[in-house]
Protein backbone atom coordinates (compact mmCIF):
# COMPACT_ATOMS: atom_id res chain seq x y z
CA UNK A 1 0.00 0.00 0.00
CA UNK A 2 2.65 2.36 0.82
CA UNK A 3 4.07 1.68 -2.36
CA UNK A 4 1.31 2.95 -4.54
CA UNK A 5 1.64 6.26 -2.35
CA UNK A 6 4.94 6.60 -3.03
CA UNK A 7 4.16 5.82 -7.12
CA UNK A 8 1.51 8.45 -7.00
CA UNK A 9 3.13 10.75 -5.71
CA UNK A 10 6.41 10.45 -8.34
CA UNK A 11 3.78 10.52 -10.68
CA UNK A 12 2.60 14.26 -9.86
CA UNK A 13 6.05 15.77 -9.15
CA UNK A 14 6.55 14.41 -12.79
CA UNK A 15 3.74 15.95 -14.06
CA UNK A 16 4.34 19.19 -11.78
CA UNK A 17 8.12 19.21 -13.62
CA UNK A 18 7.05 19.11 -16.94
CA UNK A 19 4.45 21.67 -16.48
CA UNK A 20 6.71 23.86 -15.38
CA UNK A 21 9.29 22.93 -18.16
CA UNK A 22 6.55 23.96 -20.57
CA UNK A 23 5.72 26.88 -19.23
CA UNK A 24 9.48 27.69 -18.92
CA UNK A 25 10.42 26.83 -22.11
CA UNK A 26 7.28 28.61 -23.75
CA UNK A 27 8.52 31.88 -21.23
CA UNK A 28 12.01 31.94 -22.72
CA UNK A 29 10.97 31.98 -26.48
CA UNK A 30 8.65 35.34 -25.86
CA UNK A 31 11.69 36.90 -23.94
CA UNK A 32 13.48 36.07 -27.48
CA UNK A 33 10.82 37.49 -29.43
CA UNK A 34 10.59 40.59 -27.59
CA UNK A 35 14.63 40.94 -27.46
CA UNK A 36 15.04 41.25 -31.60
CA UNK A 37 16.02 44.03 -33.40
CA UNK A 38 14.47 46.55 -35.04
CA UNK A 39 14.44 46.34 -38.99
CA UNK A 40 16.55 48.51 -40.56
CA UNK A 41 14.90 51.84 -42.31
CA UNK A 42 15.06 51.96 -45.93
CA UNK A 43 17.36 54.85 -47.40
CA UNK A 44 15.89 56.40 -50.16
CA UNK A 45 18.37 55.96 -53.31
CA UNK A 46 20.66 59.34 -54.13
CA UNK A 47 21.13 60.10 -57.64
CA UNK A 48 23.53 62.87 -59.00
CA UNK A 49 22.23 64.44 -62.89
CA UNK A 50 24.54 66.80 -65.02
CA UNK A 51 22.93 70.34 -65.21
CA UNK A 52 23.70 73.17 -67.20
CA UNK A 53 23.12 77.09 -65.29
CA UNK A 54 20.04 78.85 -67.12
CA UNK A 55 18.82 81.90 -66.51
CA UNK A 56 15.12 81.58 -64.78
CA UNK A 57 13.27 83.86 -67.07
CA UNK A 58 13.72 83.63 -70.41
CA UNK A 59 11.30 84.98 -72.96
CA UNK A 60 11.29 83.81 -76.66
CA UNK A 61 10.85 85.67 -79.84
CA UNK A 62 9.60 84.32 -82.69
CA UNK A 63 9.95 84.90 -86.59
CA UNK A 64 6.70 87.35 -86.90
CA UNK A 65 6.75 86.85 -91.23
CA UNK A 66 7.76 84.68 -93.39
CA UNK A 67 10.65 86.17 -95.32
CA UNK A 68 14.74 86.56 -95.60
CA UNK A 69 16.69 87.83 -92.57
CA UNK A 70 17.61 90.98 -94.05
CA UNK A 71 19.91 92.72 -90.94
CA UNK A 72 20.50 91.22 -87.24
CA UNK A 73 20.71 94.06 -84.93
CA UNK A 74 21.69 92.44 -81.76
CA UNK A 75 24.41 89.92 -80.85
CA UNK A 76 24.44 87.17 -78.02
CA UNK A 77 25.00 88.75 -75.18
CA UNK A 78 24.00 92.08 -75.84
CA UNK A 79 22.13 94.24 -73.63
CA UNK A 80 18.55 95.10 -75.20
CA UNK A 81 15.75 97.54 -74.39
CA UNK A 82 12.08 97.16 -74.28
CA UNK A 83 10.97 97.85 -78.23
CA UNK A 84 14.46 97.73 -79.76
CA UNK A 85 14.62 95.96 -82.96
CA UNK A 86 16.63 93.31 -82.54
CA UNK A 87 16.52 92.19 -86.79
CA UNK A 88 14.36 92.53 -89.56
CA UNK A 89 12.75 90.31 -92.33
CA UNK A 90 12.47 90.87 -95.64
CA UNK A 91 9.37 89.48 -97.34
CA UNK A 92 9.20 89.85 -101.48
CA UNK A 93 5.56 90.38 -102.01
CA UNK A 94 5.07 92.92 -99.05
CA UNK A 95 8.45 94.68 -100.29
CA UNK A 96 7.38 95.09 -104.03
CA UNK A 97 3.45 96.15 -102.66
CA UNK A 98 5.60 98.87 -100.63
CA UNK A 99 7.53 100.00 -103.15
CA UNK A 100 4.38 100.05 -105.87
CA UNK A 101 3.01 102.04 -103.15
CA UNK A 102 5.63 104.98 -102.64
CA UNK A 103 5.62 105.26 -106.19
CA UNK A 104 1.83 106.08 -106.20
CA UNK A 105 2.24 108.47 -103.75
CA UNK A 106 5.10 110.02 -105.00
CA UNK A 107 3.33 110.50 -108.27
CA UNK A 108 0.10 111.87 -106.29
CA UNK A 109 2.35 114.29 -104.89
CA UNK A 110 3.79 115.46 -108.09
CA UNK A 111 0.59 115.81 -109.69
CA UNK A 112 -0.44 118.03 -106.90
CA UNK A 113 2.53 120.01 -106.37
CA UNK A 114 1.97 120.96 -110.80
CA UNK A 115 -1.69 122.15 -110.25
CA UNK A 116 -0.57 124.33 -107.09
CA UNK A 117 2.24 125.51 -109.01
CA UNK A 118 0.34 125.59 -112.50
CA UNK A 119 -2.66 127.35 -109.76
CA UNK A 120 -0.01 129.99 -108.31
CA UNK A 121 1.18 130.94 -112.09
CA UNK A 122 -2.40 131.71 -113.84
CA UNK A 123 -2.94 133.82 -110.55
CA UNK A 124 0.26 135.66 -111.15
CA UNK A 125 -0.81 135.99 -114.61
CA UNK A 126 -3.99 137.14 -113.65
CA UNK A 127 -2.16 139.66 -111.44
CA UNK A 128 -0.26 141.18 -114.08
CA UNK A 129 -2.41 141.33 -116.99
CA UNK A 130 -5.25 143.16 -114.80
CA UNK A 131 -1.76 145.55 -113.74
CA UNK A 132 -0.88 145.93 -117.63
CA UNK A 133 -4.79 146.44 -118.60
CA UNK A 134 -5.32 149.30 -116.32
CA UNK A 135 -1.66 151.05 -117.21
CA UNK A 136 -2.56 150.31 -121.13
CA UNK A 137 -6.43 151.81 -120.78
CA UNK A 138 -4.54 154.83 -118.86
CA UNK A 139 -2.48 155.44 -122.15
CA UNK A 140 -4.95 154.27 -124.48
CA UNK A 141 -7.70 156.94 -123.15
CA UNK A 142 -4.94 159.38 -123.66
CA UNK A 143 -3.95 158.34 -127.31
CA UNK A 144 -7.55 158.20 -128.26
CA UNK A 145 -8.08 161.74 -126.92
CA UNK A 146 -4.74 162.51 -129.09
CA UNK A 147 -5.96 160.61 -132.32
CA UNK A 148 -9.24 162.66 -132.34
CA UNK A 149 -7.93 165.86 -131.85
CA UNK A 150 -5.02 165.26 -134.57
CA UNK A 151 -8.15 163.91 -136.71
CA UNK A 152 -10.38 167.31 -136.30
CA UNK A 153 -7.21 168.69 -137.07
CA UNK A 154 -5.92 167.34 -140.15
CA UNK A 155 -9.73 167.31 -141.31
CA UNK A 156 -9.44 171.19 -141.16
CA UNK A 157 -5.72 171.21 -142.83
CA UNK A 158 -4.51 172.87 -139.11
CA UNK A 159 -2.37 169.68 -138.65
CA UNK A 160 0.28 167.79 -140.98
CA UNK A 161 -0.41 164.05 -142.32
CA UNK A 162 2.20 162.74 -140.98
CA UNK A 163 1.31 163.84 -137.28
CA UNK A 164 -2.39 162.96 -137.94
CA UNK A 165 -1.16 159.32 -138.67
CA UNK A 166 1.18 158.95 -135.92
CA UNK A 167 -1.29 159.71 -133.74
CA UNK A 168 -3.57 157.04 -135.71
CA UNK A 169 -0.55 154.36 -135.51
CA UNK A 170 -0.18 155.02 -131.48
CA UNK A 171 -4.18 155.07 -130.50
CA UNK A 172 -4.74 151.72 -132.86
CA UNK A 173 -1.61 149.88 -131.58
CA UNK A 174 -2.70 150.40 -127.96
CA UNK A 175 -5.86 149.57 -128.83
CA UNK A 176 -4.25 146.29 -130.15
CA UNK A 177 -2.34 145.83 -127.57
CA UNK A 178 -5.74 146.34 -124.67
CA UNK A 179 -7.14 143.42 -126.56
CA UNK A 180 -4.48 140.82 -126.50
CA UNK A 181 -4.00 141.86 -122.34
CA UNK A 182 -7.75 141.16 -121.88
CA UNK A 183 -7.66 137.66 -123.63
CA UNK A 184 -4.39 137.00 -122.07
CA UNK A 185 -5.83 137.59 -118.78
CA UNK A 186 -9.07 135.55 -119.49
CA UNK A 187 -7.05 132.99 -120.51
CA UNK A 188 -5.18 133.11 -117.22
CA UNK A 189 -8.75 133.66 -115.15
CA UNK A 190 -9.92 130.19 -117.34
CA UNK A 191 -6.63 128.19 -115.79
CA UNK A 192 -7.24 129.28 -112.63
CA UNK A 193 -11.01 128.24 -112.67
CA UNK A 194 -9.81 124.54 -114.21
CA UNK A 195 -6.77 124.31 -112.04
CA UNK A 196 -8.47 124.93 -108.81
CA UNK A 197 -11.22 122.31 -109.57
CA UNK A 198 -8.44 119.66 -110.31
CA UNK A 199 -7.20 120.32 -107.37
CA UNK A 200 -9.43 119.10 -104.61
CA UNK A 201 -9.84 115.55 -106.56
CA UNK A 202 -6.28 115.40 -106.23
CA UNK A 203 -6.01 116.33 -102.58
CA UNK A 204 -8.45 113.46 -102.16
CA UNK A 205 -6.12 111.09 -104.26
CA UNK A 206 -2.72 112.05 -102.42
CA UNK A 207 -4.46 111.34 -99.45
CA UNK A 208 -5.92 107.90 -100.30
CA UNK A 209 -2.02 107.06 -101.42
CA UNK A 210 0.01 108.01 -98.76
CA UNK A 211 -3.08 106.36 -96.79
CA UNK A 212 -1.91 103.17 -98.91
CA UNK A 213 1.48 103.93 -98.37
CA UNK A 214 1.12 104.09 -94.85
CA UNK A 215 -0.58 100.51 -94.73
CA UNK A 216 1.97 99.23 -96.53
CA UNK A 217 5.07 100.46 -94.89
CA UNK A 218 3.07 99.44 -91.48
CA UNK A 219 2.46 95.49 -93.31
CA UNK A 220 7.10 95.58 -93.61
CA UNK A 221 7.42 96.66 -90.20
CA UNK A 222 5.45 92.93 -89.68
CA UNK A 223 8.99 91.85 -90.85
CA UNK A 224 10.76 93.85 -87.50
CA UNK A 225 11.63 91.83 -84.69
CA UNK A 226 11.60 94.02 -81.24
CA UNK A 227 12.19 92.95 -78.33
CA UNK A 228 9.06 92.71 -75.51
CA UNK A 229 11.62 93.66 -72.42
CA UNK A 230 14.72 94.38 -71.75
CA UNK A 231 17.09 91.75 -70.90
CA UNK A 232 20.02 90.39 -72.54
CA UNK A 233 20.78 88.18 -75.42
CA UNK A 234 21.04 84.61 -74.85
CA UNK A 235 20.43 82.79 -77.98
CA UNK A 236 19.93 83.66 -81.35
CA UNK A 237 19.41 81.56 -84.47
CA UNK A 238 19.35 82.13 -88.19
CA UNK A 239 21.63 83.84 -90.69
CA UNK A 240 22.24 86.45 -93.06
CA UNK A 241 20.00 86.41 -96.17
CA UNK A 242 18.48 82.89 -95.39
CA UNK A 243 14.57 82.35 -95.20
CA UNK A 244 12.61 82.04 -91.99
CA UNK A 245 9.12 81.67 -91.28
CA UNK A 246 6.77 81.82 -88.10
CA UNK A 247 7.50 78.42 -87.34
CA UNK A 248 10.77 79.40 -85.54
CA UNK A 249 9.35 80.18 -81.89
CA UNK A 250 12.68 81.33 -80.87
CA UNK A 251 14.54 83.32 -83.20
CA UNK A 252 15.66 85.17 -80.15
CA UNK A 253 15.84 84.25 -76.22
CA UNK A 254 16.17 86.79 -74.07
CA UNK A 255 16.77 86.80 -70.42
CA UNK A 256 14.77 89.26 -68.45
CA UNK A 257 16.65 88.90 -65.75
CA UNK A 258 19.99 87.77 -66.01
CA UNK A 259 20.57 87.60 -61.70
CA UNK A 260 17.96 84.97 -61.70
CA UNK A 261 19.20 81.60 -62.60
CA UNK A 262 17.75 78.00 -62.62
CA UNK A 263 19.49 74.22 -63.46
CA UNK A 264 18.27 72.44 -65.96
CA UNK A 265 18.79 68.66 -66.30
CA UNK A 266 17.09 65.56 -67.84
CA UNK A 267 14.74 63.98 -65.24
CA UNK A 268 14.72 60.40 -64.10
CA UNK A 269 11.48 58.56 -62.75
CA UNK A 270 10.51 59.37 -59.23
CA UNK A 271 11.68 63.20 -59.36
CA UNK A 272 8.93 65.32 -57.31
CA UNK A 273 8.01 69.31 -57.80
CA UNK A 274 8.92 70.73 -54.12
CA UNK A 275 12.27 68.19 -53.28
CA UNK A 276 14.92 69.73 -51.75
CA UNK A 277 18.22 69.02 -54.10
CA UNK A 278 22.02 69.77 -53.66
CA UNK A 279 23.69 71.67 -56.40
CA UNK A 280 27.82 70.69 -56.44
CA UNK A 281 29.84 73.46 -58.81
CA UNK A 282 33.17 71.83 -59.74
CA UNK A 283 36.00 72.81 -57.42
CA UNK A 284 33.13 74.32 -55.53
CA UNK A 285 33.66 73.86 -51.75
CA UNK A 286 30.01 73.22 -50.36
CA UNK A 287 26.76 72.49 -52.12
CA UNK A 288 24.25 75.02 -53.18
CA UNK A 289 20.60 74.06 -52.15
CA UNK A 290 17.89 74.11 -54.87
CA UNK A 291 14.12 73.29 -55.07
CA UNK A 292 12.61 71.55 -58.04
CA UNK A 293 10.12 73.67 -59.50
CA UNK A 294 8.68 71.70 -62.12
CA UNK A 295 9.20 68.35 -64.23
CA UNK A 296 7.77 68.20 -67.93
CA UNK A 297 9.39 66.91 -71.54
CA UNK A 298 12.20 65.03 -70.06
CA UNK A 299 13.60 67.62 -68.01
CA UNK A 300 13.85 68.86 -64.14
CA UNK A 301 13.71 72.26 -63.63
CA UNK A 302 15.44 73.69 -60.19
CA UNK A 303 15.50 77.00 -58.61
CA UNK A 304 18.44 77.98 -57.28
CA UNK A 305 18.38 79.55 -53.40
CA UNK A 306 20.51 82.18 -52.87
CA UNK A 307 22.95 81.41 -55.57
CA UNK A 308 26.25 82.47 -54.88
CA UNK A 309 28.61 84.76 -56.97
CA UNK A 310 30.76 81.90 -58.30
CA UNK A 311 27.60 80.66 -60.58
CA UNK A 312 27.45 81.62 -63.90
CA UNK A 313 25.49 81.04 -66.91
CA UNK A 314 26.35 78.19 -68.77
CA UNK A 315 27.85 76.96 -66.25
CA UNK A 316 27.83 72.65 -65.74
CA UNK A 317 26.59 71.38 -62.18
CA UNK A 318 26.25 67.91 -60.51
CA UNK A 319 22.58 67.74 -58.69
CA UNK A 320 22.21 65.24 -56.16
CA UNK A 321 18.87 64.26 -55.47
CA UNK A 322 17.20 61.62 -53.12
CA UNK A 323 14.50 59.50 -55.06
CA UNK A 324 11.41 58.78 -52.80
Amino acid sequence: MRGRWMLAIAGVVALGLAAGGFFAARQLRATHAKAAPAPIPVVPPEITLTGSIQPAQVVNIPVPVDGTVEQFMADVGQHVSEGEVLARIRNPKRAAAQQMAKLDAEQAQNRLSQLESALLAARLEVSRSEADAMRIKSDLDQAEKTFERQKTMFQEGVTPRLAYERAEREYNSLKAAEQNLAATAKNAADRVDSTTKELEPARKALAQKTSDLEDAEAETAVGEVNSPADGVVIARRGQLRQPVTPAIPDLFQIAVDPQVLQVVANTVEGIQPGQTVAIQIAGGPTPTVGTVREVKSGQVFIDIKDPSPAITRGMTVQVKIKIP
